[in-house]
């Protein structure tokens, strides 16, 4: 029987000896990845070690918020949170090797932001099978268990968009709008369609705006200002202008001074910025709606803490988006 137990106790050295072979090259592959932009942070004692995995893209003052919030939700919740923060157009192919490495590195949970594609899905419910619990910044992502989205309603987002704009102009109705969109490359339906079917519903029920068209930036070559001048120079009947992104709504707004339409052309914008808050107090911006980044990153450290222990299941937590203009704007500042 001594043989048994020396084979036995042989295998289960063997064992652990694979284990840590294979976790060191998880970690050595982690640190290969992970870049200068990587950043730790730690509670003393940390209860749980979540990733947070942010494509940026255009609406860099929403993640910046959002990031703030995750961060100050792992303090109070005591969770080491790991930052990858990314900007490049092409770094979907580095969001779906860190989503794949958290998830070998058997992390708690994963909170990631990227552009949808059959490889980013096929990535994140990988990870979601493999037991770990993950909260996504695009709806279209959640297919799967252990897969929560925090974040916008868009076709709430839209209505609150149109209802705003329809009070944005004093020329009467209807009143003429042009749309710019930022072009995610999505698969499918998109977060900016079910926007815009919000913005057609109060369309078609209340008939007080005409939608004249509807701008893709497609690329920073072709940005926000262009689009604007385009729109003034083809539609030189247009009233509103709205925008879905505070860098957007920033460049719209400095269109407008720089054409002397101060008054005649008015952006509804999104987000909340000094120079947006300038533009708003001049009357350049009539309105803007804040999606409340930072209440979104917190909760959805919150979302993870919460689905620790038990299963998890595809859900949606909405978080509500706010409107300020001249009349508000002073509660805005407060809240920052």
């Amino acid at each position: 029987m001594k043989w048994l137990y020396k084979i036995s106790t042989a295998l289960l050295f063997a064992t652990a000896v694979a284990s840590a072979a294979l976790a060191m090259y998880y970690l050595n592959k982690a640190n290969e990845a992970y870049n200068g932009n990587t950043v730790d942070v730690f509670s003393g004692n940390p209860e749980y070690h979540f990733s947070l995995i942010i494509h940026t893209g255009d609406d860099e003052e929403y993640w910046q918020s959002f990031k703030e919030g995750v961060f100050e939700a792992g303090k109070v919740h005591n969770a080491a949170i790991e930052y990858n923060p990314m900007s490049d157009p092409d770094s979907t192919d580095k969001i779906i090797e860190y989503v794949n490495i958290a998830a070998k590195s058997r992390v708690d949970g994963i909170i990631v932001n990227g552009r949808n594609s059959e490889e980013y899905s096929e990535a994140v419910n990988s990870a979601a099978e493999s037991g770990v619990h993950i909260v996504v910044g695009a709806a279209e992502t959640v297919d799967g268990n252990r897969i929560s989205y925090v974040g916008t309603n868009f076709y709430d987002y839209g209505e609150k968009a149109a209802k705003l704009i329809s009070q944005a102009s004093d020329k009467g109705f209807p009143i003429d709008l042009a749309v710019i969109l930022s072009d995610e490359s999505r698969n499918g339906i998109s977060q900016s369609d079910i926007m815009m079917s919000g913005i057609k519903s109060v369309i078609e029920k209340e008939k007080r705006i005409n939608l004249l068209c509807t701008l893709y930036r497609s690329s920073d070559l072709l940005g926000a200002e262009d689009l604007t001048r385009d729109i003034l120079n083809q539609h030189p009947d247009v009233d509103v202008i709205f925008c879905t992104n505070a860098k957007d709504t920033e460049a719209a707004a400095r269109v407008i001074v720089e054409r002397n339409l101060v008054g005649d052309v008015v952006i509804v914008g999104t987000g909340l910025t000094e120079e947006i808050r300038h533009y708003i107090r001049k009357g350049i911006i009539f309105g803007v709606l804040d999606r409340n980044g930072y209440d979104a990153g917190y909760k959805a450290v919150e979302t993870l803490c919460g689905s620790m222990g038990y299963s998890f299941h595809s859900d949606y937590i909405y978080i509500d988006t706010d409107i300020y203009t001249q009349i508000n704007i002073d509660q805005g500042d407060k809240k920052r």
